[in-house]
C-alpha cells in the first residue's frame, strides 16, 4: 500500500534537498493542510508568508521575513539571507497562495532567495498556478513540482472511506480522479444513487473556486470536446496544476455550456472559421506573423509595438499590468500609465484582430490584473521553444541521458539566433531579460560541450564550446573545456592557440 497523501508527500516536502519545491494545484487539493504537516515535520525553523490582497508587495514580504528572523530595518534580500545563514538549524520558508504574486516584483524576490539560498535554506511555494520562475537555470533545474496528480487521493484512501460500499468508492474514484474536494462534495449524492451535479454546493464550488480563477483561454479550451483542444490544453492545464480530464469537471462544463451556449470561435482577416496561428520571433529581430502573413504595424504607435514585443517574450503567460506599466511608462504617474496601457492594449488588439471588439478578442486576453498573448495550436514563439529545449537538455544531462541532452541542447542553440529584441536597445525593461536568455544560451552551449566530450565527440565539443565563448568570452570553465576538447581531437596546435587566448582573457580580467 502506498499510504495516504500525507504519508507519501510530507517527507518530500519536509526533508527534501532542493532549494525550491513547488506545489501547484487548484483549490480543494489540501495544499494548505499539506504545508502545515510539512511544517510540523520539518527539523528546523519554519518561516511563513501568506500573501493577500493587502500584502502583495516586496515590502510586505521582506517585512514579514524580517520580523520572523529578527532582522533590523531596513530589511533586504541580503540581510534576510545573512540571518538565515547565521541560524544553527535548517530554515524552511513556506509561501501559501503564491498565485497572488505571480509576475510581480515580490515573486522576483522569492526567485532570488531560491537562487542565492545558503545550504540551510529551503523554499516551498504553493499556489494555484506555476510561478513565473526560470526553472531552466542550473540552480533550479532539479526543482520538484507537485501537481494535482501527485496530491490526489490514492485508491486505497477512497476505498477506506467506503469499506462497506466498494462500488461507491469505485464510482467516486472514476468521477473525481481522487480530487479531495470533489470526492467529499460528491460522496452523499453517489451514495444515494443521484447525479452529483444535482448538488448546488458542488456546482458553486466548481464555478467559483475552480473555473472562476482560470484564465478565459484555458476555460474555453476545456469546454471543447475531448481531443479537439489540441496540444495547448495540456500545456495550459499543467501551468495551473490541473487534471483537465476529471470526468466530473468535464460533465459540469458540458452541462453548463451546452452546444447552444458554447461561445462561437472568432474569425478574422487571416483565417476563416478558426483562430489564426500566431508565430513570434524575438531573437535576433522581432517578427510576428498570423497564418504566415506579417502583421501590419504601419499605423501602430511606438508604445503599441513595444507592448507587442514585451508580451511576445512572455507569450502564453500572463504579464501583470503593473509590470507592463513600469516597463513602458516608467516615469509616468500610475493613473497616466494605466490609461496609456488601456489605449495600447486596445490598439494592439486592433492590429491582431481587426474587426473584433474587445469582448471577443482571442489573441490578447485579460486574466485578472494581467494580459497575455495567446498561442493557438499551430502557433509558435522562439523564446518559449528555446526555454523548453534548454530546460530539457540541462535536465537530461543532469540525469546522464547524453543523447537526449545533446538533441535538446542543440535544438535550443539553433533557436537562439541572436540577442533578444535588439530593436529595444538598452530599454531598462528588456536588458535583464536579454541578459538572462544570453546566459541560458551560454549554459546550454557549455553543457552541450561537456556532454559531447563525455561521449568522445571531441569536434562537436569544440564547436559547442566555441559557440559558448562567442556569446561570452569570459567563461574560464569553457576555455578549459575547449582546450581539453582540442587535445582529445588530436589538435595540439589548436589547443595551444586556445591556451594563449585563455591567458589573454585572464590578463584582461586582472587574474594572475
Amino acid at each position: 500500500m502506498r499510504g495516504t497523501v500525507r504519508e507519501r508527500l510530507v517527507p518530500v516536502l519536509a526533508r527534501g534537498t532542493a532549494p525550491l519545491t513547488l506545489v501547484v494545484a487548484p483549490a480543494g487539493y489540501g495544499k494548505t493542510t499539506l504545508l502545515a504537516y510539512a511544517a510540523d515535520a520539518f527539523p528546523g525553523r519554519v518561516l511563513h508568508w501568506r500573501p493577500s490582497r493587502d500584502t502583495l508587495g516586496v515590502h510586505a514580504l521582506l517585512a514579514r521575513l524580517g520580523r520572523q528572523l529578527e532582522v533590523a530595518d531596513p530589511v533586504s534580500v541580503e540581510s534576510v539571507l545573512l540571518a538565515v545563514e547565521r541560524c544553527a538549524d535548517p530554515v524552511l520558508l513556506l509561501v501559501d497562495g503564491a498565485q497572488h504574486v505571480h509576475g510581480t516584483p515580490a515573486e522576483v524576490v522569492l526567485e532570488e532567495l531560491a537562487l542565492l539560498a545558503p545550504p540551510n535554506l529551503r523554499l516551498i511555494l504553493s499556489g494555484r498556478r506555476m510561478p513565473a520562475l526560470n526553472l531552466t537555470r542550473l540552480e533550479l533545474a532539479e526543482t520538484p513540482v507537485l501537481s494535482a496528480r501527485q496530491l490526489r487521493l490514492h485508491t486505497s484512501e477512497m476505498a477506506a472511506s467506503f469499506a462497506d460500499a466498494p462500488e461507491v468508492a469505485g464510482r467516486l474514484a472514476e468521477l473525481t480522479h481522487g480530487w479531495p474536494a470533489l470526492f467529499k462534495l460528491s460522496a452523499p449524492a453517489v451514495l444515494a444513487g443521484r447525479d452529483p451535479l444535482d448538488s448546488a454546493a458542488l456546482r458553486t464550488y466548481l464555478d467559483r473556486e475552480v473555473l472562476g480563477v482560470l484564465p478565459p483561454r484555458l476555460a474555453h479550451l476545456m469546454e471543447r470536446a475531448p481531443g479537439a483542444a489540441g496540444p495547448e490544453l495540456p500545456e495550459l492545464a499543467e501551468e495551473y496544476g490541473l487534471d483537465a480530464d476529471v470526468p466530473l469537471l468535464r460533465a459540469h462544463l458540458a452541462r453548463r455550456c451546452g452546444p447552444a451556449a458554447r461561445p462561437a470561435v472568432v474569425t478574422n482577416h487571416a483565417f476563416a472559421d478558426q483562430a489564426a496561428p500566431l508565430s513570434l520571433r524575438c531573437f535576433s529581430r522581432y517578427e510576428a506573423t498570423l497564418a504566415g502573413r506579417p502583421l501590419d504595424w504601419s499605423r501602430a504607435r511606438p508604445r503599441v509595438r513595444a507592448l507587442a514585443r514585451l508580451l511576445s517574450v512572455h507569450a502564453g503567460r500572463p504579464v501583470h499590468r503593473e509590470a507592463l506599466m513600469a516597463a513602458l511608462w516608467p516615469e509616468s504617474p500610475a493613473r497616466t500609465a494605466g490609461r496609456g496601457l488601456q489605449v495600447a492594449v486596445s490598439a494592439l488588439r486592433t492590429v491582431l484582430e481587426p474587426g473584433n471588439d474587445r469582448g471577443r478578442s482571442q489573441m490578447l486576453v485579460r486574466s485578472g490584473e494581467a494580459y497575455m498573448l495567446v498561442l493557438e495550436p499551430g502557433g509558435s514563439c522562439d523564446v518559449r521553444a528555446f526555454e523548453a529545449a534548454a530546460g530539457e537538455g540541462v535536465r537530461a544531462a543532469a540525469h546522464g541521458d547524453a543523447e537526449r541532452a545533446a538533441g535538446a541542447l542543440g535544438r535550443a542553440l539553433r533557436l537562439y539566433t541572436g540577442e533578444l529584441l535588439p530593436e529595444d536597445g538598452p530599454a531598462e525593461w528588456v536588458v535583464p531579460i536579454r541578459e538572462r536568455y544570453r546566459n541560458q544560451a551560454v549554459q546550454a552551449a557549455h553543457t552541450l560541450a561537456e556532454v559531447e566530450l563525455g561521449r568522445d565527440r571531441a569536434e562537436a565539443a569544440v564547436a559547442a564550446a566555441t559557440h559558448a565563448l562567442s556569446l561570452d568570452p569570459f567563461q574560464d570553465a569553457v576555455w578549459r573545456l575547449l582546450i581539453a576538447a582540442h587535445r582529445q581531437a588530436g589538435d595540439p596546435v589548436a589547443a595551444r592557440h586556445a591556451e594563449r587566448r585563455h591567458a589573454q582573457m585572464l590578463d584582461a580580467l586582472g587574474v594572475q
